[in-house]
């Protein structure tokens, strides 16, 4: 592009922002060789609700943040093409729009170091944008139509698509054995559930997703009724109103979102062990359906309880201090009161996952296998402690106290106070923010609230196990039969921990031998 043209541009794209409250904003222009399908008309409602915007404004920013919520996610894939929200979100992101290839489109942002992203969990889709606010008037349109002018070529589906059959196949199954582990927790604690598959889907619904069904999900998924949208940082005022009338080209209506069916806890230790023979170290998750959301009153004193037996990579907790600071069997396990995702470069829960229906879980980063069943058992009776007993005065004091400066860490940057603004909005808690809240509530708290919320709503007898192993039959054997599991070590450790040992080593797990299944890697999502 010539810098005469490139001038221009950039001068019709300002005068569009300055007067978007006097007319809409013009189409984009359409590229010719992408082959779409005639726009479905769709008679408005007699009554449209104006799209939801949650604004955080900081006239002294640099930055602009977007922060478009759908509520809509992997839930929401049908039958047999599990995977399906996400190929739509990523074909979105990575597809290019109807007058911009993704090529054209990535030097479009290159130069303003503007970004375009999405991450898709369960109940939520998330696509995100960031640029400069001297750049915003020429960034915007290119993520206004990323949104409503997605290009859906047959090149870039097939690319996408191979893509996330790679993500499947090569890195689910075959790099992350943690990550294999906690997806496959979910997909045993929610059983022929929309929850049952990971969002990136399963080989045959991959498989068996065409491009016809990638734009007709879209239409099923994007209307002004599901979105929310966010703005944070230094953008123009008469932003907003351009972004509220842009999104109103979406149908004001579309598809219900599909049905969240009650969930049971099992009767008992139910454990799926996969067999992954290259594996070095065993990876095991643990957890059961919750009855509750942050909604609930119970959450904070719940939220609390597994914060005390492992607050994610920290070492204030239990399970921390039993299994790797006493023990040295690996580097950190932790515990969950709802669904975590860390935000990248942090270590920190990343917001807009909310989820209609929760699960608590433990994680026990991987171990060396021969102390797989002894770090079970370990979890499992910390776990049974801390729901039968609770937390001493001392306890819930000195936890309490790092968690109140701990949780103000969780925004130290605009994108993440915008999503957790945005979470407020959606759960319709006005008042104050989930920090403000959430510290007020772990104020009030005593000993025998946290026991008791905990006894409510927490097990360590009715669980489901997902471990990913190289020794899968061996380990299944001696679980399901509770033999014995004592542990040597590399170096002596003290008296008191090996007291602890000859303890850990006969806790009597409440699992029976026809619990107990080994599956295949290669049938694991397929």
């Amino acid at each position: 592009m010539s810098t005469a043209m490139r001038l221009a541009y950039i001068t019709s794209v300002a005068t569009l922002a300055a007067c978007a409250s006097a007319r809409p904003a013009p189409a984009p222009v359409v590229d010719p060789r992408v082959s779409r399908e005639p726009v479905q008309q769709v008679a408005p409602p007699a009554r449209r609700e104006p799209v939801r915007v949650v604004e955080l404004r900081n006239e002294a920013s640099t930055r602009v943040t977007f922060r478009i919520v759908l509520q809509g996610g992997s839930a929401d894939d049908p039958t047999g093409k599990e995977g399906l929200t996400r190929l739509v979100a990523r074909l979105m992101v990575e597809g290019g729009t109807q007058a911009l290839s993704f090529e054209q489109l990535t030097r479009r942002l290159f130069p303003m170091s503007a970004e375009i992203h999405y991450q898709i969990d369960r109940d939520q889709t998330v696509i995100t944008g960031e640029a400069h606010r001297d750049h915003v008037t020429v960034f915007y349109p290119l993520l206004r139509d990323v949104l409503l002018a997605p290009r859906f070529a047959d090149e870039d589906f097939r690319r996408v698509k191979t893509q996330s059959l790679a993500d499947l196949r090569l890195d689910l199954r075959g790099s992350s054995d943690e990550t294999l582990g906690k997806e496959l927790l979910q997909s045993i604690v929610y059983p022929g559930h929309p929850y049952g598959h990971p969002p990136v889907g399963t080989e045959r619904g991959l498989e068996g997703i065409s491009l016809d069904d990638v734009r007709a999900h879209y239409r099923r998924l994007f209307c002004t009724a599901r979105i929310t949208v966010g703005l944070a940082g230094g953008y123009p005022t008469a932003l907003v109103d351009t972004v509220r009338g842009d999104l109103e080209a979406l149908p004001a209506q579309c598809a219900d979102a599909a049905p969240a069916p009650a969930v049971e806890r099992p009767h008992g230790m139910h454990v799926v062990i996969v067999d992954k023979p290259a594996s070095s170290s065993t990876a095991i998750s643990l957890g059961a359906p919750l009855a509750i959301t942050r909604r609930d009153d119970d959450f904070a004193a719940v939220q609390f309880a597994t914060s005390y037996l492992g607050l994610h990579r920290q070492s204030v907790g239990v399970l921390y201090q039993t299994i790797r600071e006493a023990r040295g069997l690996n580097y950190g396990d932790y515990a969950y009161a709802e669904h975590f995702e860390q935000e990248n470069g942090t270590r920190f829960p990343r917001p807009n996952v909310l989820r209609r229906q929760q699960y608590t879980s433990v994680w026990i980063r991987p171990v060396p296998s021969r102390a797989a069943h002894f770090a079970l058992r370990a979890a499992v009776r910390a776990l049974d402690r801390t729901v039968r007993e609770g937390v001493s005065q001392d306890d819930l004091t000195r936890v309490r106290g790092f968690l109140d400066g701990y949780v103000g860490l969780y925004t130290q940057t605009e994108a993440a106070r915008l999503g957790y603004a945005i979470d407020d909005a959606l759960t319709g808690n006005a008042e104050g923010t989930w920090a403000t809240r959430t510290r007020a509530a772990w104020a009030a708290l005593t000993p025998d609230a946290v026991r008791a919320a905990a006894q409510r709503n927490l097990t360590a007898q009715d669980l489901w196990v997902a471990i990913i192993a190289p020794n899968a039959q061996e380990l299944a054997q001696a679980i399901g039969s509770n033999a014995p599991s004592p542990i040597t070590y590399d170096t002596p450790k003290p008296a008191e921990v090996m007291a602890e040992d000859a303890q850990i080593a006969a806790y009597p797990l409440p699992v029976r031998p026809e619990d107990v299944r080994v599956v295949p890697l290669a049938e694991v999502f397929r």
